[in-house]
């Protein structure tokens, strides 16, 4: 009888260790871009990348699950968007529509769903990442804010518009907290029938 308790405890911690979200860490982007190729191209890089100095980290971009960057401006056009990074630096291109991304004035990008994301979970130091829009100009959207999300959930890429789970790794300290609990109670309940 213990073993089975005690093996349903633990089954119960482990799900719980990745069903349980706490919280979404949010990482603060440079309002404007910093890197340029041209009017249509301009985007954010790591901290080292083309010379550029930034407050972003190789490890803080490959944690991130979406970009989001809140506009001023409605898109009518697609857009393109490209990361590149030191495992290779291939242009590595998402094709998107204005309904992939935009709603309610902001543009999602689900990082997961983009060329490139992969290549980038390898990358070592450095990284960059474009948002591209031929209708006017990125600078003509009117960012407002620009940020990376770690753990939320978001719409984008290649159409899927779909919720997404949250990342396990914010589920350990709520996991923690459902075991503590389940102790708890199965403490309790030993010394109850004691």
């Amino acid at each position: 009888m213990k073993k089975r308790i005690l093996t349903l405890l633990a089954a119960v911690i482990l799900i719980a260790a990745f069903t349980v979200p706490v919280f979404a860490a949010t990482v603060n982007l440079p309002t404007a871009p910093v890197i340029t190729n041209n009017d249509n191209q301009k985007g954010w890089c790591v901290n080292g990348t083309d010379g550029v100095t930034t407050d972003l980290t190789i490890e803080q971009l490959k944690a991130a699950t979406t970009l989001t960057l809140e506009i001023t401006a409605k898109p009518t056009g697609g857009f393109q968007f490209v990361i590149q990074s030191d495992n290779g630096w291939a242009w590595s291109q998402t094709e998107l529509t204005a309904a992939d991304v935009y709603s309610n004035g902001k543009l999602t990008f689900k990082l997961a769903d983009m060329q490139g994301y992969t290549e980038l979970q390898s990358a070592t130091a450095q990284a960059k990442f474009y948002v591209c829009y031929y209708d006017t100009t990125v600078d003509e959207l009117g960012i407002t804010k620009a940020y990376l999300t770690t753990g939320g959930s978001g719409n984008g890429g290649n159409g899927n518009n779909a919720k997404t789970a949250d990342s396990p790794l914010i589920y350990i300290a709520g996991g923690a907290l459902v075991a503590a609990a389940c102790s708890v109670v199965l403490i309790t309940s030993k010394k109850a029938r004691t």
